[in-house]
């Protein structure tokens, strides 16, 4: 594609376009989108000029932050700030664009006096953005389009820093278009894959922040085929405490997509799942996710069972084996388990709180009876039939989650 100096190319929110030689823009060419449509371009050759990529961020609210990198190579962050900045959200002098550092686990959001020295968008890296109420919701991006091979740093800062820091690295899709994020969307050029050495084994798996402040959905191979759109941004867990680099490759890119991150199915073909709530009233406080397939096992998985990204959450289960005191929100076992399985189940509430745990089946025989025992009252609930209660007066040290055929 070249396109002329005084013209344009505009490829709509539901548009992609594909390009096996030469890419070449002396004009205007824009990509556009909106809160759950991406256009994309795939580039298979080189690169002069530049494109505008108007990508959707969500407007500013309590915990309503989007988690979203640089679709373009070089974007300068101070001129970004510049060129949005009567759509880019601001509290006095702090922008609403900050960057996540896991050496301490602190956010910072730039602000007039430090913005200027910010540099550029790193390619891969993720940004905490915002825009204002009632506006837009685009921000836009404008330098040269990645197409070739990218690379992020990642570092085990929860190891390297005795404690004080995470695991978690806020990364981020560095192509404008979207790529493939696990094996149900390619078998082998998927995000997941090509960087499970990367990751930690226990949590292997993509973090997408809700942007309502309820925490993180977890996405990895018992997912359907997962797609992330471009520039979205996404915690992971790094397992090296020396940094190392994951890697977005051309052949993780795809022009198939729809939200920011989108699943083609619910979950893996020929798979079982059950789902343990925790509500405090009516509000669901917590969940934690169980899988049965074939090929899987009691212990670890890695890539289809995933620790919780809170290890102080309300609601979440161990390992059956080779328990290492990870409490896991994806717990994913044998076929042979549906039915004879007993799990460890973590649940952290405040002394003296009610709360209830219940029930979602997912293809699971009528017959599969599931039972949460209280370890302390020497209770059983069946789940099937009604919800565990537990009152203000009751004591809980430990539970059990138990199937049965009967």
């Amino acid at each position: 594609i070249t396109v002329d100096s005084g013209g344009s190319f505009t490829i709509e929110k539901t548009g992609s376009v594909t390009v096996s030689g030469t890419f070449s823009n002396a004009g205007t060419f824009t990509l556009n989108s909106d809160s759950d449509e991406f256009s994309s371009i795939i580039i298979g050759g080189t690169v002069t000029g530049n494109i505008t990529y108007n990508r959707y961020v969500n407007s500013v609210g309590t915990d309503k932050w989007d988690l979203t990198g640089s679709p373009v190579s070089g974007q300068s962050i101070n001129s970004f700030v510049t060129a949005n900045s009567s759509t880019l959200a601001t509290n006095g002098a702090t922008k609403a664009i900050g960057y996540y550092d896991n050496a301490d686990n602190t956010w910072t959001n730039y602000t007039t006096s430090t913005i200027g020295g910010a540099g550029n968008f790193p390619l891969g890296k993720g940004f905490q953005m915002g825009t204002i109420a009632n506006g837009t919701g685009i921000l836009s991006f404008t330098v040269s389009p990645a197409a070739s091979n990218q690379t992020q740093a990642i570092i085990n800062n929860d190891a390297a820093n005795s404690g004080a820091g995470t695991r978690w690295n806020l990364v981020a899709n560095p192509f404008p278009s979207y790529i493939q994020g696990n094996a149900n969307a390619h078998a082998t050029n998927n995000f997941l894959t090509v960087n499970s050495d990367k990751l930690d084994d226990s949590y292997e798996a993509i973090y997408g922040y809700d942007a309502d402040g309820t925490g993180y959905t977890i996405y990895n191979n018992i997912s359907g085929a997962l797609l992330l759109s471009p520039g979205q941004g996404f915690m992971i867990a790094s397992d090296n405490t020396n940094s190392d680099n994951i890697s977005f490759t051309t052949d993780m890119r795809t022009i198939v997509g729809g939200d920011d991150f989108i699943t083609s199915s619910r979950a893996m073909q020929d798979s079982y799942e059950l789902i343990l709530k925790l509500y405090d009233g009516d509000t669901e406080i917590d969940n934690t996710r169980f899988y049965f397939k074939e090929g899987l096992n009691l212990g670890l998985d890695p890539g289809y069972d995933a620790g919780h990204f809170n290890q102080s959450a309300s609601l979440m289960s161990r390992l059956v084996d080779e328990d290492k005191g990870v409490g896991f929100a994806v717990n994913a076992m044998g076929i042979e388990n549906a039915n004879n399985v007993v799990v460890p189940l973590v649940i952290n509430r405040e002394a003296g709180v009610e709360f209830r745990i219940s029930i979602d089946t997912f293809d699971l025989s009528t017959g599969t009876k599931i039972y949460l025992e209280d370890n302390v009252n020497k209770t059983f609930t069946h789940l099937n039939e009604q919800d565990f209660q537990f009152k203000d007066d009751d004591k809980l040290s430990g539970c059990l989650l138990y199937t049965s055929p009967s």
